[in-house]
C-alpha cells in the first residue's frame, strides 16, 4: 500500500477497492516474486481489471506498474534514522504502537530481527510422544524432516495428517517455544494436576506423557467444543489420565492440586507469524483489559494448589504487562507465593532468567513466555 501511495497520481482513498486489491497483487508480484517476468505481471493486472469491470482502470494500473519496474529498488521509505518506528513498521508491515513498544523494550537490532521472523512462513513442528514406540517400517521419513532437540517438523501438513504415525499417536502438534512451560511446571508420575485453560491440548497432553500417563490432569476450558480436542489428543495419543472439564476459570475449586499450570488467555504477539492478519486487528488497550483477567486467573490458580505446590503461569505474549507485571503483582500481593527462577530448572541454552522468554528470531518457534511459583509450606 506504501508503494502503491508513492506511485500513484489520484490519492488512494479515491481509488475503488477492485482496484487497489488488483494493484497489490501487482505489486507484490513485481517487488517480491522473483520468478514472475514483470511483463507477466503487468499483463494479467490489466486483464484483471477488463474482468471485474473496472476497464476505465486499465491505462492507469499499467502505468503505475511499469514506472515502479522502472524504479525498482528505488521507493521512497521514511527515513530508516530519523524516523525509525515508521520506516518499520512500514517496510516490515507492523502496526506503530506495536514497533514502538517492541523497539523501546529491545532495541533495534532485536526488533528488526522479530519482525523478519514475524513475516517467514511458519513452520508446523511436532512433538515425539515417548510413550509410543515408531515402528520399524514407517511413513516417518516421508512426511517429517529433522529439527531441533527433540522437535520435528512436518514436510507436508496434510499428508502428516493422514499418516499412519500420526494417526497412532507417535506424535502431537506443538511448537518447541511452547514446550518450557511444561519443562518448568516438572509434573511427576502419580501426582494431581490442573491445567487451566487447557484446550486445544498441546501441554496437557505434554504433561501426561512427562507423568507416563499415571495420575490425574484435570482439563479445563470454558468451551466444550474446544475441550473435544483435548479429548481427541489425548485419545490418539493414547494417554488415559486427562479428565475434562468445563468451568470458568476464574471460579475456584473445591480439591487442591500438587501443580497447576495457567496458560493464560492473552494477545498472542508471539505468535503473529502463524495469525499475519491478526497484527493489524490488535489494540494496544486491549493488552490492559487481557491482563486483569490474567490476574484473576492466576488467583485461582493459586488458590487451587497445595501447600508446597508448584504453579506455572504462562502466555504466547511478548508484552511485560501480561508477563512480568502481572505475576510480580500477583506475588507482590500474595505473601504465600515465591517465584522460582526459570534458569535454575532449565539449561543455559534456553537463555532462561528469572522468567522463561522465547522471542521469534532468536530461536526457533514461536513466542512464549513462563514463570514458575511455588506457594509455600507455612
Amino acid at each position: 500500500d506504501w508503494i502503491i501511495d508513492e506511485f500513484s497520481r489520484q490519492p488512494p482513498s479515491r481509488l475503488k477497492p477492485t482496484v487497489k486489491n488488483i494493484l497489490r497483487l501487482g505489486v507484490f508480484q513485481i517487488k517480491f516474486m522473483e520468478r514472475v517476468p514483470v511483463r507477466a505481471a503487468v499483463d494479467t493486472s490489466v486483464q484483471l481489471a477488463k474482468q471485474n469491470g473496472v476497464n476505465y482502470a486499465c491505462g492507469y494500473i499499467n502505468g503505475l506498474l511499469r514506472n515502479l519496474d522502472r524504479n525498482k529498488g528505488n521507493e521512497s521509505y521514511p527515513h530508516s534514522a530519523k524516523e525509525p518506528i515508521k520506516f518499520l513498521s512500514v517496510f516490515y508491515s507492523h502496526p506503530p504502537w506495536l514497533v514502538e513498544k517492541w523497539l523501546t523494550r529491545w532495541g533495534l537490532k532485536l526488533t528488526t530481527d522479530l519482525l523478519k521472523a514475524n513475516n517467514k512462513p511458519s513452520r508446523t513442528w511436532l512433538r515425539r510422544n515417548p510413550l509410543r514406540n515408531i515402528p520399524l517400517e514407517s511413513d516417518e521419513k516421508t512426511v517429517i524432516e529433522t529439527g531441533t532437540d527433540d522437535y520435528l517438523f512436518a514436510k507436508n501438513f496434510s499428508k502428516l495428517l493422514k499418516s499412519e504415525i500420526f494417526i497412532n499417536g507417535h506424535y502431537q502438534v506443538q511448537d518447541p517455544a511452547a514446550r518450557f512451560a511444561v519443562k518448568l511446571l516438572d509434573p511427576q508420575p502419580g501426582e494431581y494436576i490442573l491445567d487451566l485453560c487447557s484446550a486445544p491440548g498441546g501441554k496437557t497432553t505434554q504433561i501426561a506423557e512427562l507423568m507416563e500417563d499415571k495420575g490425574t490432569i484435570v482439563a479445563t476450558d470454558l468451551s466444550l467444543e474446544r475441550l473435544k480436542k483435548v479429548a481427541e489428543n489425548s485419545h490418539r495419543l493414547g494417554l488415559s489420565i486427562v479428565q475434562l472439564l468445563v468451568k470458568d476459570g476464574t471460579t475456584p475449586f473445591k480439591k487442591k492440586f500438587d501443580r497447576v499450570l495457567l496458560d493464560a488467555p492473552c494477545s498472542g504477539t508471539g505468535i503473529i507469524g502463524r495469525h499475519a492478519d491478526a497484527r493489524w486487528r490488535k489494540k494496544p488497550e486491549e493488552i490492559g483489559k487481557l491482563a486483569v483477567t490474567q490476574y484473576r486467573l492466576l488467583h485461582t490458580a493459586f488458590d487451587s494448589l497445595r501447600a508446597g505446590g508448584i504453579l506455572v503461569y504462562s502466555t504466547c505474549s511478548l508484552e511485560i504487562e501480561e508477563n512480568e507485571q502481572v505475576v510480580e503483582n500477583f506475588v507482590a500481593n500474595t505473601p504465600m507465593a515465591d517465584i522460582e527462577p526459570a534458569q535454575d530448572y532449565l539449561t543455559p541454552s534456553h537463555q532462561a532468567g528469572r522468567y522463561f522468554q522465547a522471542i521469534p528470531g532468536q530461536q526457533a518457534g514461536d513466542g512464549a513466555f513462563a514463570a514458575r511459583i511455588r506457594k509455600r509450606l507455612a
